[in-house]
This record gives C-alpha cells, structure tokens and sequence, in this order.
C-alpha cells in the first residue's frame, strides 16, 4: 500500500512539474506573440497557458488531500 500510494504521490508530482513547465513555455511564447504583433494569438496561447496553470493547482490540491489523508490515517491508527 505504501508503494503504491508512493507511486501515486510521484505521478501527481511529475504532472505538476509537466504543468507548470508548459505554461511557463507558453507564457513566454505568447509574450513574443504580443510583441509580434500577433495579439490574438497570443492571447490564445495565454489562455492555454492559464489553464495549465489551474490544472498545475488542481493536482496541488489533490497531492495536499492526500498529505492529509495520509495523517489522518496515521493518527488514527495510534
């Protein structure tokens, strides 16, 4: 069990960094778009950027529920 949760744990990480990375990438991408000229590509991009970010977030919040869970369970079972 502690395996697993341990691979789960890392899978949600590596999603994070996954997130994150893109829509750091995107964000710089679509900032030369807006000095391009390009505003509403740009302004496409940003919102992709946007969501990975939510995304990025999300996955936070479910990696913290688990920390939680986690020490419920070990409180618990004191």
């Amino acid at each position: 069990m502690i395996d697993a949760r341990r691979r789960l744990v890392d899978a949600i990480i590596a999603e994070i960094i996954e997130h994150e990375g893109t829509a750091q990438e995107l964000a710089e991408f679509a900032h030369r778009m807006d000095v391009d000229g390009h505003h509403a590509t740009a302004e496409t991009i940003r919102a992709t950027s946007r969501a990975r970010r939510v995304k990025g977030l999300e996955l936070r919040g479910n990696l913290a529920a688990l920390a939680i869970a986690d020490h419920e369970a070990t409180e618990g079972s004191d």
